[in-house]
């Protein structure tokens, strides 16, 4: 009933689009990876599966008035996630997921002002070699203005073939200037957990993002350190912009036997449990879960999952504030379509879209700490008093300290 439907929007959205065509003349020449199939598709995909009602009228005349189907979606749906990608951005993005990649090796995030950023870049890597640094803004990528991109734009533009040059450039807020670089691009293999033991009994965890092989690196990472004796674990997801949201699912799941991860929201108002699935022993020793204001989507469930199910504490600042899903549909020419499909709930039903998941405990970082992005910086750790918290909560629920004493 499904391809049916989707069969005869496609074949009304032909006629419809015919008329339009010929009322208001619309260029015969459409851009490259942007054929008639593949701009009916989407727009039927966007009819059919968008979060909300949209009119497919709508959606040709605003095609007409721009001219590409990622100014008519722009237009039509003011919805920065939703986005034709063509079939070269679409294998990029698979490739990345995936885990390993050309491009410069660096993590980038959004701040705020609509700015994409340097997060993280991996040392060793051509962009951390040519001198990238957390908190850098980019301002041009391969003379485009990044001002208004979104991660996954950004990231086409900087991921390539290895031995390809990309030009960028940067703004640093420590210095007030622009610089300008030409990287070149390798291939890079892209770790998303890191962790080491901070002291006897308390691990340290970090997920940099949310990629395929995430769940089995955390998993041999946990693995690593209850080996050396870990009994408490601080799970930093502070600048972890999300992404796939079956791997915060399955990552969730390693501390909990059953009951919800999250729970969708569809155009209908049909609300859906995502629930635990089980994928092996429980983790039942304490954790601390560290976040901030640029921990975003999955790392949003996630540390929604560990608060509202109260398996662990959530230290740190509001987070980013993204409850939306997002689903990829492969299209018939070779390209894909980002659609906002579902809303997301916590596992608590509660709704973050736009306020973000509120820590159990706040604790704020120094200005110049955040400016400097110290979190990222293992030679700074005296500076993060989040870090601190954490393993002071941690120290508490296993009684290697006696609490706090109440301010009389």
């Amino acid at each position: 009933m499904k391809y049916r439907k989707l069969a005869i929007v496609l074949i009304v959205l032909v006629i419809v689009g015919g008329i339009i065509g010929f009322v208001r003349g619309v260029n015969a020449e459409l851009p490259p990876d942007e054929d008639l199939l593949t701009l009916l598709q989407v727009a039927a995909l966007v009819k059919t599966q968008y979060i909300e009602d949209v009119s497919f009228i709508s959606l040709l005349d605003n095609y007409s008035q721009t001219g590409t189907i990622n100014g008519m979606l722009e237009e039509t749906l003011d919805d920065k996630y939703s986005y034709f990608m063509t079939p070269y951005e679409y294998n990029e993005m698979r490739i990345q997921t995936q885990g390993v990649y050309g491009g410069i090796g660096v993590i980038i995030g959004l701040a705020e002002g609509d700015k994409v950023i340097v997060v993280d870049p991996f040392p060793g890597s051509p962009g951390y070699e040519a001198g990238l640094r957390p908190g850098d803004e980019f301002r041009y990528i391969s003379g485009k203005s990044a001002k208004g991109m979104t991660t996954e734009e950004a990231a086409n533009l900087l991921r390539g073939d290895p031995d390809t040059v990309v030009k960028v450039i940067l703004y640093r807020p420590e210095t007030e200037k622009e610089y300008e670089v030409e990287i070149v691009r390798k291939i890079i293999e892209m770790p998303t957990v890191s962790g080491e033991m901070l002291e006897e009994g308390i691990g340290y965890v970090r997920i940099s993002s949310f990629g395929g092989r995430t769940p089995s690196e955390l998993r041999t990472q946990l693995e690593q350190l209850e080996s050396e004796g870990m009994q408490g674990l601080v799970l930093d997801l502070r600048y972890n912009p999300g992404g796939l949201l079956d791997a915060a699912v399955e990552i969730a799941s390693m501390f909990a036997n059953s009951g919800p991860v999250l729970y969708e929201e569809r155009r209908t108002g049909v609300v859906r449990e995502i629930s635990v699935v089980k994928t092996g022993d429980v983790k039942d020793y304490p954790v601390v879960c560290l976040v901030n204001n640029m921990s975003a989507s999955a790392s949003e469930i996630l540390s929604g999952f560990l608060k509202d199910r109260k398996i662990g504490l959530v230290i740190g600042q509001q987070t980013f504030g993204k409850g939306l899903v997002q689903t990829i549909f492969p299209l018939f020419g070779g390209g894909a379509l980002s659609l906002t499909t579902q809303r997301y709930l916590t596992a608590g039903r509660i709704a973050i879209h736009g306020t973000g998941v509120t820590p159990d405990i706040e604790v704020l970082l120094s200005e110049e700490a955040e400016r400097d992005f110290v979190p990222l910086i293992p030679e700074r750790r005296d500076e993060d008093t989040q870090l601190h918290r954490a393993v002071l909560e941690i120290k508490k629920a296993l009684g290697m300290e006696s609490p706090l004493p109440n301010a009389a």
